[in-house]
C-alpha cells in the first residue's frame, strides 16, 4: 500500500513538472504594451486634463502598435483609427511621470492593449499582421563622415542617436553596446564594415545575442550641404538587408536628420521583421507530433531541439505523460526540420499527418 502511495505521489510530481513545461512553451511571445508615450498640452479649465491625456495616449499608443505589427501605411492606419474607439482596445495603463504647471500638463504614459480585440479587428479588416517579439539584436552603429569610418571614436553622432532613442520603440529589442575597452579590442570599425565573422561573433557572445546588425550611415558634407545614405547589414549572416534611406539637410538640421533616419530605419526594420514572418507563416506546415521517450531527460532533450529549431514557428504541448507527449508543431521548412531531427539522433515515422518522433537507442 505504501509503495502504491509513493508511486502515485511520484506520478503527481512528474505530472506537475511536465505541466509547468506546457505552460512555458505553449504561448507565443507577443508584444502588447506601448511604453514612453509623451503627452503635453495646455491646461483647460473645468476639464479632466488627466482623462484627456489618457485618451490621447490611447490613440497614439494604438497607432504606434499597429504601425509595429502590420506593414500598412501610416495613412491606412490613420483611416482605420477614425472608425474605432481606441479606448475599447485598452486593458490598463500606468502614468510613469506627470507634471502640472501654470499653463501646461505633461505626462509619460504606458498603455497595455487587448491583443484578442486587436486581432479580431485586423482579421475583420483583412489586414495581415505579426505581433511576435523579435530576438534581442545587438546594434553596431557604424558611420562614415567624409569617408572616415567611425564606430567607437568620439564623436559618433550616429551612435549617440541610438543611445538616446526611446526605450521600447519597436517589436525588436535593440541592444546598444557599452563601447568600453573590451568592445574596442573585440571589434573595430573596419571589422564592422567588412563584416568580419570572427570579430562580430565574439561581440555577439559577449552580449549574449544571436543577431548582430550593422546599420551603416554614410555622411558626406560639401559646402554646408549634408547628404546621408543608410544601409544595413546582418553581421553574422553577412547579408545586406533591403533597407536604404537617403536624406539631405543643412548643418542646422543635422541632429533632426539623424533622429529622422533612425526612426525611419526602426520602422522599416519592423516591416522587414513582420513581412519575413508573414512569409514563413504562409508557407508553414502544421503537424501533429507524438513524441516518445524512455525518461524525463530524453523528453527534455527532444523538446529543446524542437523549441530551438529555426525551422519551427510554433510548438504547443496538448497532452503529456511519463512516456509520450502529444504536440502541435508549425514547421517552416519540413525537409530541413526532418534533417535537423535526424542529425540529433531522432527517428521520424509519419502516419498520415501524425509524426512519431523518438530517440534512437
Amino acid at each position: 500500500m505504501n509503495i502504491k502511495r509513493k508511486t502515485a505521489f511520484l506520478n503527481i510530481i512528474i505530472y506537475l513538472l511536465f505541466f509547468n513545461i506546457i505552460q512555458t512553451y505553449s504561448n507565443d511571445t507577443v508584444k502588447s504594451t506601448v511604453k514612453g508615450i509623451f503627452i503635453e498640452f495646455e491646461l483647460k479649465k473645468n476639464q479632466d486634463n488627466r482623462k484627456n491625456a489618457l485618451q490621447k495616449s490611447y490613440l497614439i499608443g494604438l497607432e504606434r502598435y499597429l504601425d509595429w505589427v502590420t506593414v500598412s501605411s501610416k495613412s491606412s492606419i490613420g483611416e482605420l483609427l477614425k472608425i474605432i474607439n481606441p479606448s475599447n482596445f485598452v486593458t490598463s495603463y500606468s502614468i510613469e511621470s506627470e507634471s502640472f504647471s501654470a499653463e501646461k500638463y505633461s505626462a509619460l504614459i504606458t498603455v497595455n492593449f487587448d491583443l484578442k480585440k486587436i486581432e479580431k479587428l485586423l482579421k475583420e479588416k483583412n489586414i495581415k499582421y505579426y505581433a511576435g517579439n523579435g530576438p534581442e539584436t545587438l546594434i553596431l552603429p557604424l558611420m562614415s563622415y567624409n569617408n572616415q569610418l567611425i564606430l567607437w571614436d568620439d564623436p559618433n553622432p550616429w551612435f549617440k542617436s541610438w543611445i538616446e532613442r526611446p526605450i521600447d520603440g519597436n517589436l525588436t529589442n535593440f541592444i546598444i553596446p557599452d563601447g568600453d575597452l573590451e568592445d574596442l579590442i573585440i571589434v573595430n570599425a573596419d571589422d564592422a564594415r567588412n563584416l568580419n565573422f570572427k570579430e562580430i561573433k565574439n561581440i555577439s557572445i559577449k552580449y549574449g545575442v544571436k543577431k548582430v546588425m550593422v546599420p551603416f550611415l554614410k555622411i558626406d558634407e560639401t559646402e554646408g550641404k549634408i547628404t546621408y545614405l543608410l544601409r544595413c547589414f546582418d553581421g553574422l549572416r553577412k547579408e545586406t538587408l533591403n533597407i536604404n534611406i537617403i536624406k539631405e539637410s543643412d548643418s542646422k538640421g543635422f541632429n533632426i536628420a539623424m533622429f529622422d533616419i533612425l526612426n525611419s530605419f526602426t520602422r522599416l526594420y519592423d516591416d522587414y521583421w513582420v513581412y519575413d514572418n508573414l512569409k514563413k507563416m504562409e508557407s508553414q506546415v502544421i503537424i501533429e507530433a507524438n513524441i516518445i521517450y524512455e525518461s524525463f531527460n530524453d523528453w527534455i532533450f527532444i523538446k529543446n531541439i524542437i523549441k530551438k529549431s529555426n525551422n519551427v514557428n510554433y510548438f504547443r504541448v496538448s497532452d503529456i505523460s511519463t512516456k509520450e507527449t502529444y504536440a502541435r508543431i508549425k514547421v517552416i521548412n519540413e525537409n530541413k526540420f526532418i534533417t535537423e531531427l535526424e542529425s540529433n539522433n531522432l527517428s521520424i515515422k509519419k502516419n498520415n499527418n501524425v509524426w512519431n518522433i523518438k530517440k534512437y537507442y
